[in-house]
């Protein structure tokens, strides 16, 4: 039986309309040290709840902070590939903090970033430490796969790891849409559809079922010059139901579905 985690209980003063769920961004980094409250404000007003993924240990409390004070916030902890050193203490921050987590990660693998074989060698072997963590704890677990695609969905097919989200996926259309239907993992795709076909690509291959949105802020925008934000989200929504021909309005009713029912914490109102 899937174990659920405790989180935070939406206030029953809230009258919040969840309308779409940023899956996947990053509102502990420094780039929303200054205006945080209002970004957050704007999203709660157009109905966008968030998924905040800490990746670094000097982030981790900082995040769970921010799920506590937004009710709009759930919190989810990972770490950078590139920090695969640091992996017994991200297990030991998790199994301390389960409660007050949605899901792990992102973790992953990066060999955009990591060239040496042991190395990536390492990455492989953190992640296979993280996945047995998340099945242990039944959580979801938000993946990392810079040019790596097929090296990670090999190490999750492996490890049979489940309630899987591959966070803005770089690898070939096939793979997903094999993943989305054999493995049954899920794919959120960001903000930077819009001028990715590589992602477009993407949007036609993922199972519908297995579709999620992120804006993985404060990167990856619509436009790659400007900070990112939460309340681009409705950017995706149009962008891939233009791809798939497809209501707006129906394909953002079908995307909060499979979200809910990857994270069943997030109650819809």
């Amino acid at each position: 039986m899937r174990r659920e985690p405790r989180v935070k209980a939406r206030r029953e003063s809230d009258d919040m309309q969840i309308r779409m769920i940023d899956t996947h961004c990053h509102l502990e980094q420094k780039e929303f040290r200054q205006d945080l409250n209002i970004v957050l404000q704007r999203a709660e007003r157009m109905g966008i709840v968030c998924i905040t993924s800490a990746i670094a240990p000097e982030e981790w409390e900082i995040c769970l902070k921010t799920a506590t004070h937004y009710e709009n916030v759930f919190a989810s902890i990972g770490l950078d590939p590139m920090l695969w050193q640091q992996t017994e203490r991200l297990i030991s921050f998790i199994e301390a903090h389960q409660e007050e987590i949605i899901a792990i990660g992102e973790v992953g693998l990066d060999y955009y970033r990591e060239r040496d074989h042991s190395n990536r060698t390492a990455q492989i072997e953190s992640l296979q430490r993280i996945v047995q963590l998340s099945k242990e704890l039944q959580l979801p677990i938000q993946i990392h796969s810079r040019s790596a695609g097929k090296q990670a969905l090999d190490v999750l097919s492996k490890t049979q790891a489940s309630f899987v989200q591959m966070h803005a996926f770089d690898g070939k259309a096939s793979y997903a849409r094999e993943a989305s239907r054999e493995l049954d993992f899920y794919f959120s795709i960001p903000t930077s559809v819009v001028r990715s076909p590589q992602k477009q690509k993407l949007v036609k291959a993922v199972k519908i079922d297995r579709l999620l949105i992120e804006t993985d802020s404060p990167v990856l925008g619509p436009d790659s010059e400007k900070r990112n934000d939460p309340t681009n989200l409705p950017i995706v929504i149009n962008e891939v139901s233009r791809i798939l021909r497809m209501d707006s309005e129906e394909l953002r009713e079908k995307v909060l579905e499979n979200t809910i029912r990857l994270y069943p914490k997030i109650s819809i109102r």
